[in-house]
C-alpha cells in the first residue's frame, strides 16, 4: 500500500493540463479569420489583375479608397436656391461640364477639317510650283518660243482640279464630324479585340460563330431640367446633408456618379413610358423623374422589403407622393420577378441587376456576396442577370429602348450577359437588337469620369475608380429593339 503522501505526490505529478481557447468575439480570434471582405480581394485581385492587367492596381486603390458622389438637384424642391448653393461650396454642374467638353470637340473637328482644307491646297500649290519650273525649259516651250505660265498658275490649277469628297466631312453632320477623330487613333488602339477574358467553368462569354449588329451613337441627350453637381478632379469634398425644402421634401439626392450614365443612355423623351426592373433603392428612377419627361415610371423590385425603400425615396423627395404621384399612376411601385412581368410595350427599360457589386462587396462583410453560404447564388449570378435582360427586351416596345447596367468590374457579367441574352434572343424570338455603340458619345464625359478602354470592351462601356475621380464601377449598354 502507498502511503498518503505518495498517493499526494503522485497526483500532482498526473495532473492533466488543457489549453483554453479564447472566445470567437477576442480581437486575437477576429485578426485570423478571414471575411468575406478578404475574398473578395483575393478574387479581385485574381481575375481583375489578368482582364485590366496595367491598369488594375489603380483601379484596386479606387475600389478601396474613398467613394466620391454626386448630388442630383431635386426639382420638387427649392431648385434655384439649392443650385446656387452648390456653386458656392465649389461643386460644378455636370450638363455645363459635358456641354462645354461637346463644344470643345466640335471645335476641335472644324479645325481638322480646314487642316485637311489647307494641306490640300498646299499640295496643289506645291504642284503648280514645279509645273512652273518645269515648263520654260520643256522642249515645247522652246520650239514654240513662248510659254503660257497662265495654265500652271494655282488659280488655273484649281479651276481644274478634280476635288475628292472623300475626305470631305459636313460640319452639319455631327455623326460623320466625330468619326473624323477616329482617323487620329493609333492604328494599334483600333485593332480587333483581345482574347482577355479568362474562361469560365460554367459560362462561356462570346460565341464566334455569331455576330450582332452595332450602331454608332456620337451624341448624349442631357436634359435641360436635370442638374446634378460634381466636385472637380483630386477634390473629395463631402457633400452636406441635404436640408428640407419650402415644400417639405429634401433638396438633393447624393448617388454614385457613375450610376447617372445608365440613365442618359435611355434617351428619355416627353411622355415616355419606363420600367425600372431593379429599382431599389430608387435613386435611378428618381433621376429619371428629375428630367421632367416620363409620362409614367414603373419601379420594380422582387422583394417586398425593397420595394418599402422605393417608397421612402419617393416620400422624401416627391412633395404629396399618394395625392400627386401614385394615386394618378404617374408614378408605379411593383413587386414582380423581373423575369416574367406582366407589363409590356415600354419606351423605355432600365435592367440595373444584381451583381457582385465590387465596392461593397470591399467595404462591408454584412450581406456579402462572397460569404460562404452565398456562393451557389454568386455563381449563378449572370444566369439570372441574363435572364432579366431577355424578359426586358421582350417586353419594350419596337424603336424602343433598354438599358442594362451594372456596379461590376467583371466581364462575364457585364459582356457576357449581353452575348448570352442576345444569343437566346436570336435562337427563340424573331426579335431583332441593334446594340448602340456610345462611345464616340462619351467623349464628352472623359473630363468627369474615367472609362475602360474601349478594348476591353465587345459591347457596352465602362466606368472604371480612380484615386482622383473616384466613381463607379458601373457598366451600361445601350439596345435597341428595331423588330
Amino acid at each position: 500500500m502507498f502511503s498518503y503522501s505518495v498517493l499526494k505526490q503522485f497526483n500532482e505529478i498526473s495532473k492533466i493540463f488543457v489549453r483554453y481557447k479564447n472566445p470567437r468575439h477576442h480581437w486575437s480570434v477576429q485578426r485570423k479569420k478571414i471575411h468575406p471582405v478578404d475574398k473578395a480581394l483575393a478574387h479581385f485581385d485574381d481575375f481583375y489583375r489578368e482582364v485590366f492587367q496595367k491598369k488594375w492596381p489603380s483601379i484596386r486603390e479606387g475600389l478601396l479608397g474613398k467613394q466620391k458622389y454626386v448630388a442630383v438637384v431635386n426639382n420638387y424642391g427649392d431648385s434655384d436656391e439649392t443650385m446656387a448653393h452648390l456653386e458656392l461650396t465649389g461643386a460644378l454642374n455636370i450638363r455645363r461640364l459635358f456641354n462645354l467638353e461637346k463644344e470643345y470637340i466640335r471645335e476641335q473637328v472644324m479645325k481638322n477639317e480646314r487642316n485637311t482644307v489647307l494641306e490640300r491646297i498646299w499640295k496643289m500649290d506645291r504642284e503648280s510650283e514645279q509645273l512652273s519650273n518645269i515648263a520654260p525649259n520643256s522642249q515645247v516651250a522652246t520650239a514654240c518660243g513662248e510659254t503660257n505660265y497662265h495654265k500652271h498658275s494655282l488659280q488655273a490649277s484649281l479651276d481644274s482640279a478634280e476635288i475628292d469628297s472623300r475626305r470631305i466631312i459636313d460640319s452639319k453632320n455631327s455623326e460623320l464630324s466625330l468619326e473624323l477623330l477616329n482617323e487620329f487613333i493609333p492604328a494599334t488602339k483600333v485593332k480587333g479585340n483581345d482574347d482577355f477574358i479568362m474562361e469560365s467553368e460554367h459560362y462561356k462569354m462570346f460565341d464566334a460563330t455569331l455576330s450582332f449588329q452595332k450602331k454608332k451613337e456620337c451624341d448624349i441627350h442631357f436634359p435641360e431640367n436635370l442638374n446634378i453637381y460634381c466636385y472637380e478632379m483630386d477634390n473629395f469634398s463631402d457633400f452636406e446633408a441635404s436640408k428640407t425644402a419650402s415644400t417639405g421634401v429634401l433638396n438633393y439626392y447624393l448617388m454614385d456618379g457613375g450610376s447617372i450614365l445608365p440613365v442618359l443612355a435611355l434617351d428619355l423623351k416627353p411622355d415616355c413610358n419606363l420600367l425600372d426592373v431593379c429599382a431599389a433603392p430608387g435613386g435611378k428612377s428618381l433621376l429619371a423623374l428629375q428630367t421632367l419627361y416620363p409620362h409614367c415610371v414603373v419601379s420594380n423590385d422582387v422583394s417586398m422589403s425593397r420595394t418599402h425603400r422605393i417608397e421612402n425615396v419617393y416620400q422624401q423627395f416627391l412633395y404629396d407622393f399618394k395625392e400627386r404621384w401614385l394615386d394618378p399612376g404617374r408614378v408605379k411601385i411593383t413587386c414582380y420577378d423581373g423575369r416574367c412581368m406582366p407589363f409590356e410595350n415600354f419606351d423605355r427599360i432600365l435592367v440595373d441587376v444584381p451583381c457582385t457589386t465590387d465596392r461593397h462587396s470591399l467595404k462591408e462583410n454584412d450581406n456579402n456576396i462572397f460569404k460562404p453560404d452565398r456562393i451557389k447564388e454568386r455563381l449563378k449570378l449572370p444566369e439570372l442577370q441574363a435572364e432579366l435582360l431577355f424578359s426586358a427586351l421582350k417586353l419594350v416596345k419596337k424603336g424602343g429602348i433598354v438599358v442594362y447596367s451594372t456596379c461590376s468590374l467583371s466581364p462575364i457579367q457585364n459582356d457576357g450577359v449581353i452575348n448570352m441574352a442576345l444569343k437566346k434572343i436570336w435562337e427563340e424570338t424573331q426579335i431583332e437588337i441593334i446594340v448602340k455603340d456610345l462611345t464616340a458619345a462619351l467623349l464628352q464625359t472623359h473630363r468627369v469620369f474615367e472609362l475602360a478602354s474601349t478594348k476591353l470592351l465587345k459591347y457596352g462601356h465602362l466606368v472604371i475608380p480612380q484615386k482622383g475621380q473616384n466613381y463607379g464601377p458601373t457598366y451600361f449598354c445601350k439596345l435597341q429593339r428595331i423588330k
